[in-house]
Order: C-alpha cells, then sequence, then structure tokens
C-alpha cells in the first residue's frame, strides 16, 4: 500500500507538514497505524509543493543529478503564465535521503502533496513510479494497488493499450493518473474525474483498492475506496491524509485515541472535496455488477425479467400492490374529515387518456413549457452532466425524454435509459417503441412506486436523475424532504438531478389550467370517482360532485377538489365503509404546489443539493433546473 497526505493553508514549510507531527508521514513510512496490507513503505517517497508566482520549480525526480526543471507553463510568445507546481521524488525509503532536512527546513508553500511508497508487486522501484504524479497544476498520488492493471480493458476511456508503453513508469498509479489526467484535460470537474476513474476501474477490478489524491493548489479532491482516509480542518486550512497525524495511546485497533475534537474519518467509497477551511463528503456509488441473463418476460411475475436483447422490465411491486395501496389510502384519507386523495388514483386507462388531452388544451401551459425548455437546453443539459445513463422517475410515455435521449446520444456517451413508472402497460409500450427509434440504447424499465422505492441499481455513471412534468408539486412540504432524502441517499458525486418546477404567477392563470374551458379537466378529476366503483366496490355519483379548482395563496399551491352538490351517503362496499357527505363538503384530490427561485433553491440546498443550472421558458412559466449532490 502507501501512505499520503495534501495540506492547503498558510505558507509554511514541508518540515511542518511532513516531520513535525507526532505521528508524522515520516513516521508513517515504517510504522503507519491503519494500513491494512503491508507494514512498511520503503519503496520510495516523493513531495510537491507550489511555488510563488514567477519562482522556478525543481524537480528532481529519476534524474540522478538533481537537475532542475523549468516550472511554468509558457504561452506562444514565451512568456511565463502560470506556475507549476514542483516535485521532488526519489526510488529510496523517505529516513535515507540525506537531503530531506535541508529541504524540510527551506522550503515553504501554501500547498503541498506528499506519499511513501509500498510498490506493488510486479511494478517498478524506479523514482518516477512515485507519486506526485504532474500535469499542469495538478498533483496526483495514488495508495493502493489495481491487479492485472495492464490489462484494463480501456474502451471508452479515450486511452488504447498503445498508450500503455508512454506511461511515466510501468506502475498501475501511472494509468490511473493517465485516465484521471485526460478527464480534466476534457474540463471535467476534479471530483467527477475522480469519481469516474474509480468507477470503471471498480465495475473490471471489483477488488481493486483506489484511495486518490489530487490537488491543484487551492483544492483538494480525494477518494477513500479500500482503506482510509481522514481530514482536519481549520479556518483557513484543511489537511488530508491516509490517517491522523497524532501520536499518543491507541485504541485496540490501532487508532489513536481522542481524535474527535479535530480529525475527522471519510467513509468508505466516499469522495472528499475541500478547500482551506472547506470540506464536503459525496458518498460513491458501488461499482456495477456484471449483468446477469434475464428470464423471458411473464406477466404479473416480480423480478426482472428480458423483453428482448436490449430492453428489460423489472416488477418490484408485489401482486397485491395497487389493492392494498387504495384500500390505505381511502380508509386513511376519506374515512373522516377533510377528506383527501393522493393523485396518483387518476391515472387509470381513462383518466391517463384525459391527462394527455388535459396537456393539449390552450389554458394547460406546463407541457408545453417544459418543452420549450428542453428544446433549447438538451444539449447543454448533456454537455454538462455527460451522462451514461439517464433514469427518469414517473416516466410513462416518455415523450419529452427523447430531447434528452437525442441530445445524450449525440454527446456520444448515453448507454441506458431506465424510466421508473406504476404502470408496466405504458413501460411496456414506451420501451418498444424507444427501442426501434434508439437501436444501440439499453431500456432497463422498473415497475415501481418511487415515492416508496427509489433503489436505483446498477446504472452505468455518471447517471441523469430527471423528474420533469412540474410533478414534485404533487408533494407537500414533509413529502418532498422525504422525497430529497430518499433521492440523495441513493445517488453518487457524480450523479445529476433533472428536476422540472412550476413557478408562481397570476393566480388567474393558473386556476384556469387546472379549470378548463372545455370540461376536460373536470371529468379527469371526477374519474378518480369511477376508479373507486370499479376498484372498491364504492357508490359515487360523479354527477353528485363539482369539480373546483382553487389557489391556496397561504401554500402557494393550487388544489383540485371535488364538492358535494348535496347531503349525501356514499357506500364502500369493499371495505364496509359508509361516507356521510354534507353539502358543500370537499374531497381534496390534489395538490400542484408552485415554486419561487430562491425558495426551491434553499429547499434543495437544505437537502443537499447544489443547483448550478437554472432555466425558464421565454414567458418565465416553468424552470428546468440542474442541482448536484453537495455533500
Amino acid at each position: 500500500m502507501c501512505r499520503h497526505l495534501a495540506y492547503l493553508g498558510p505558507p509554511t514549510t514541508l518540515g511542518e507538514v511532513l516531520l513535525a507531527p507526532e505521528h508524522s508521514l515520516f513516521e508513517q513510512s515504517w510504522a503507519p497505524r491503519l494500513q491494512r496490507h503491508g507494514t512498511v513503505n520503503a519503496d520510495g517517497f516523493g513531495f510537491g509543493w507550489y511555488p510563488p508566482a514567477g519562482d522556478g520549480a525543481a524537480e528532481d525526480g529519476s534524474a540522478e543529478d538533481g537537475s532542475a526543471e523549468d516550472g511554468e507553463v509558457r504561452g506562444t510568445d514565451g512568456e511565463a503564465e502560470v506556475p507549476l507546481p514542483a516535485r521532488y521524488r526519489r526510488a529510496l525509503p523517505i529516513w535515507a535521503d540525506p537531503d530531506l532536512p535541508d529541504l524540510a527546513r527551506t522550503l515553504r508553500s501554501h500547498a503541498f502533496l506528499a506519499a511513501v511508497r509500498s510498490a506493488t508487486d510486479g511494478t517498478g522501484r524506479e523514482a518516477a513510479a512515485a507519486a506526485p504524479f504532474r500535469e499542469g497544476r495538478w498533483l496526483f498520488s495514488h495508495n493502493g494497488a489495481v491487479r492485472d492493471w495492464a490489462r484494463l480493458p480501456l474502451d471508452g476511456t479515450g486511452l488504447e493499450p498503445a498508450d500503455l508503453l508512454g506511461l511515466e513508469a510501468h506502475v498501475d498509479s501511472a494509468l490511473l493518473w493517465a485516465l484521471v489526467a485526460r478527464r480534466l484535460r476534457q474540463g471535467e470537474p476534479a471530483g467527477l474525474a475522480l469519481a469516474g476513474v474509480v468507477r470503471r476501474v471498480a465495475e473490471a477490478r471489483p477488488e481493486a483498492r483506489l484511495n486518490l489524491l489530487l490537488t491543484d493548489g487551492s483544492t483538494v479532491a480525494a477518494i477513500r475506496h479500500g482503506d482510509t482516509l481522514w481530514y482536519r480542518a481549520a479556518p483557513g486550512r484543511v489537511l488530508v491524509a491516509s490517517e491522523p497525524d497524532r501520536a499518543g495511546p491507541v485504541t485496540p485497533g490501532g487508532l489513536p485515541q481522542g481524535l474527535t475534537d479535530d480529525w475527522h474519518e471519510v467513509p468508505d467509497h466516499s469522495l472528499l472535496l475541500a478547500s482551506p477551511g472547506s470540506v464536503r463528503i459525496v458518498p460513491l456509488r458501488a461499482a456495477a455488477p456484471r449483468p446477469r441473463p434475464l428470464p423471458p418476460y411473464r406477466p404479473h411475475e416480480n423480478g426482472p425479467h428480458r423483453m428482448n436483447d436490449r430492453f428489460t422490465l423489472e416488477r418490484r411491486l408485489p401482486r397485491d400492490f395497487f389493492d392494498a395501496t387504495l384500500r390505505a389510502d381511502v380508509l386513511q384519507g376519506l374515512a373522516e374529515p377533510p377528506r383527501t386523495l393522493p393523485p396518483k388514483w387518476f391515472y387509470d386507462e381513462r383518466g391517463s387518456r384525459l391527462f394527455e388531452e388535459i396537456t393539449r388544451l390552450p389554458e394547460y401551459y406546463p407541457t408545453r413549457a417544459e418543452q420549450e425548455i428542453l428544446t433549447r437546453r438538451a444539449p447543454d443539459i448533456a454537455r454538462a452532466t455527460r451522462a451514461r445513463s439517464l433514469v427518469e422517475l414517473g416516466s410513462g410515455s416518455s415523450r419529452k425524454t427523447r430531447l434528452l435521449l437525442d441530445a445524450l446520444t449525440a454527446a456520444g456517451t448515453l448507454q441506458r435509459y431506465t424510466p421508473l413508472d406504476v404502470s408496466d402497460s405504458a413501460l411496456t409500450e414506451a420501451g418498444e417503441a424507444l427501442g426501434r427509434d434508439y437501436p444501440a440504447l439499453r431500456i432497463s424499465a422498473v415497475v415501481t412506486d418511487f415515492e416508496h422505492d427509489l433503489a436505483l441499481t446498477d446504472e452505468p455513471g455518471p447517471r441523469l436523475v430527471a423528474f420533469l412534468g412540474g410533478t414534485l408539486g404533487n408533494l407537500d412540504t414533509d413529502g418532498r424532504t422525504a422525497f430529497y432524502g430518499a433521492l440523495r441517499r441513493t445517488l453518487s458525486a457524480d450523479d445529476t438531478l433533472l428536476l422540472g418546477a412550476d413557478l408562481v404567477k397570476d393566480p388567474a392563470v393558473l386556476v384556469a389550467a387546472y379549470d378548463d374551458s372545455q370540461g376536460v379537466t373536470a371529468a379527469f378529476d371526477k374519474n378518480v370517482l369511477n376508479v373507486l366503483n370499479r376498484e372498491l366496490d364504492a357508490g359515487f355519483d360523479p354527477d353528485a360532485f363539482d369539480h373546483l379548482a382553487v389557489w391556496n395563496t397561504a401554500e402557494e399551491r393550487i388544489e383540485m377538489r371535488l364538492r358535494s352538490r348535496a347531503q349525501q351517503q356514499v357506500p364502500v362496499k369493499a371495505l364496509d365503509l359508509t361516507l356521510d357527505l354534507e353539502a358543500g363538503e370537499e374531497i381534496r384530490t390534489e395538490i400542484s404546489v408552485k415554486f419561487r427561485r430562491e425558495g426551491l433553491t434553499a429547499e434543495l440546498d437544505a437537502a443537499g443539493f447544489t443547483v448550478r443550472h437554472w432555466w425558464t421558458d421565454a414567458a418565465g412559466r416553468f424552470a428546468l433546473l440542474l442541482a448536484v449532490p453537495s455533500r
């Protein structure tokens, strides 16, 4: 294995970072406490630092004479533009270098990256094999091992097998750095670059230990994957290390006691993003298991089923899901006032047809507004996310999704589409149609209720999770908080959320959108009574109710209600229940919350998401936003 660290903060000497601490990296070279593989790190060492602008950057690297390298990036006119970090690397134990004490005493910088090395069997032991590796302003270290690294599949990485011959050293770390550096050159943020490489390598080598450390002198990105990682942060400074540098009593497991005041352990399979005084931890999604052959599709059986070579359908809902859930919703929502029903019961076959008709009404703007944004911004979304998988929550017919599929396909990243919906018939119809139109796309449909089951599985990352249509507004504050939490727990560091949200506007426009002049929305609203009559042997007369659309000013939401025209008793025989409704009593059948930018952004921030992009249609009626996990 190895040990490594990165420091950002006020300028200090190398000795203060590398030698002075009680359990310094220097001591960890022969007496590591938390190292899980190997006991001595004596196969080389190195450190890098960032000199002040204008200073030369010396590298001793593999050169035995200690000759200096130019430490600046130069423009086409030969003038210095950006100072490069300097490196010092040796192919001997750190304690055996006679020059280290002088360097440690005199070198000063605001940023250091250092490592001591225990070579993996079969890899080189030359100085060039020691971290840090470097390109431009970046310094990189790998703590771990990748079995049979020279035979890693390189398809889709931009590297060719011949590129292995040009590696700085014949070691797994050099290949990992080549993969990371290529992503950085393409403009990927540091965290996404590390997470993407870890996922690709772990898919091919599940047992690989991939603890990566990367800095540009102002930020640090690190991944814990298979060993240990800790950090200590204070105002204006941060130290990230394989293990704490504190000595003293230890626990039975070798852990120094009393670390909670300043040292914090990073969970395994996590990404750390740090700047001086600030640290964020983002969980990484586990690498996808190798796909297994699926059985042929049999309706009403749970589990994954193969529809054809590129289309699978997985049923996660139990056979009695709809009946049991409908019964529970009616007993909970209708038995006593105030009476409510969740809007998902609108969507039987007739209700789905009525809603498709609603989306074409002149008063109903949300579908057209969202389509306008997607038409204009889908290429931007594809560039920003580089998604290999598109996951859609509540996909339905997947009509609008085609704009995203087209853009991601054109960008050359898309491999899989995973729609989630409660309707297996809608998923089957949409999956078969998309399979014909996108012959290279794998479609993995899931029949589930995402409000209760949001466990995503083995989609290749990065993933773009789309929740479109303003459906977020059907959830109240508590429901949205629970949804954000479940989604945040299932997303990885390089995943992105694409969220559609209807915005607050003139109440007259909103009411008209939910109470159209042709009465289509009224028929849609009353259709839920037909569902109850059919499924629960109820006795509702839809004509005995009026449809209402009401703007709730305090909650900033539209509420659809059914108002009883007269006093009536309605039996629900399947539940042995009778509803006593007064004249004018209402059943609330839907809420549709409307949002303001500052409120929704704050809501997402509190749930662990950072909004990166916010787009609206030309009239400012509807918004699409891209958000990423922020902790």
